[in-house]
């Protein structure tokens, strides 16, 4: 594959994560908006999103191009394992950058709140 057709479909995979993008961007300016009555909460939101955000634009641009360093330095023998070996490492790496991301989230969620009074 030539570098315009794989330049083309990172174009597309970013344009499949617009959505996404477009709505952890909105959550980042409703964090920053509610800095000065949450600062601690609003900080660690920041920081998942942020980290979700790097996230969506980064692992395209790694599952388009990573993928075909280590393929093409294989010999025609080791392609099928090399191959499957760095799609199971490359999808470990997201799934754990992902994961962290929203257990961030989710401690933003849960923390700093007063429990309610027993009646």
């Amino acid at each position: 594959m030539d570098a315009s057709n794989k330049l083309l479909d990172l174009f597309k995979a970013l344009a499949e994560q617009l959505p996404s993008l477009l709505t952890l961007l909105a959550c980042m300016i409703f964090a920053i908006a509610r800095w000065k009555r949450h600062p601690k909460v609003s900080l660690v939101v920041l920081i998942s999103l942020g980290l979700l955000f790097f996230h969506v634009l980064v692992f395209p641009i790694v599952y388009n191009w990573v993928p075909d360093w280590f393929i093409r330095s294989a010999s025609s023998a080791d392609m099928q394992s090399v191959s499957r070996n760095v799609f199971l490492v490359l999808g470990l790496i997201g799934s754990s950058t992902r994961a962290v991301g929203f257990g961030l989230l989710l401690t933003a969620i849960f923390m700093l709140r007063k429990p309610r009074p027993q009646t």
